[in-house]
């Protein structure tokens, strides 16, 4: 019974050398693991943002194939040119509205494009 006995005590898993460096080794495997959960939640979050700009994309190809369909009749043809270039079909009539707070704005910018002896001139015709 006493062999038995000293056998278990210079067991080599035992000793505190070996237990120090096993538990050097598990205290670095976690903090591998905790690196990884800090990347896999990164990862996470630049998909979601990823899959929203996909989601956005999409609405917008949606959006645009629908312009170019709208483009390829004679009435979306019309519309369009109206919009951006404000013209009127022969016999029509065309009203625009000027704000006044704008047509002052726009009065004063163009005084302000003619330079110092322009100013000047405009002194002496006063």
């Amino acid at each position: 019974m006493s062999e038995f006995n000293r056998k278990n005590t210079n067991n080599f898993w035992h000793s505190p050398l070996v237990l120090i460096v096993l538990f050097c080794i598990l205290v670095l495997f976690m903090y591998n693991i905790i690196g990884l959960i800090e990347k896999e939640r990164e990862t996470a979050n630049k998909k979601n943002i990823i899959l929203s700009n996909i989601e956005t994309l999409r609405n917008r190809e949606k959006s645009l194939s629908l312009d170019i369909e709208k483009l390829k009749t004679e009435e979306g043809i019309e519309e369009t040119i109206r919009d951006k270039y404000q013209v009127v079909k022969e016999g029509e009539k065309m009203v625009v509205i000027v704000d006044e707070e704008k047509k002052e704005s726009i009065v004063l910018g163009e005084e302000n494009k003619h330079g110092f002896i322009e100013w000047i001139k405009g002194i002496f015709k006063n």
